[in-house]
C-alpha cells in the first residue's frame, strides 16, 4: 500500500471531484490511469492515509473516508511517482494513452 500526499504547496484544484462524480468513476463510466506511466488501478488496489485508513482513493475522489482528509496528489502503485489526483481521471476509452 502507498500513501497519498497532502500538500499545502500546491494550489487547490480548479475542479472538485464530488461524491457523485467519484461514484461514476467507480462505476467504470470514467477511467483512471497514472498520468506518468499509464497504469490503471483496479478496484482492489488500496492507498493509505496518515490516519491509518486503507481504501481505493478513486472511490472517493481522493478523500479519506475515515478522517475526511482531501488528498491532492496520488502516488502510482506501479511507477511510484506522484501526480495531482485530478490528473488521473479520463473519459477516453484507452485511458488517454493514444494521443
Amino acid at each position: 500500500m502507498w500513501a497519498l500526499k497532502l500538500s499545502d504547496k500546491i494550489p487547490l484544484p480548479t475542479r472538485r471531484v464530488d461524491e457523485d462524480e467519484a461514484h461514476r468513476v467507480g462505476d467504470g463510466r470514467a477511467r483512471t490511469r497514472c498520468p506518468k506511466c499509464g497504469w490503471r488501478p483496479r478496484k482492489s488496489d488500496l492507498w493509505s492515509c496518515v490516519c491509518g485508513c486503507s481504501w481505493n482513493t478513486f472511490d472517493t475522489g481522493g478523500k479519506c473516508p475515515e478522517c475526511q482528509a482531501q488528498w491532492h496528489d496520488t502516488q502510482c502503485l506501479r511507477c511510484h511517482r506522484w501526480s495531482p489526483h485530478l490528473d488521473w481521471y479520463t473519459t477516453e476509452p484507452d485511458g488517454g494513452q493514444n494521443r
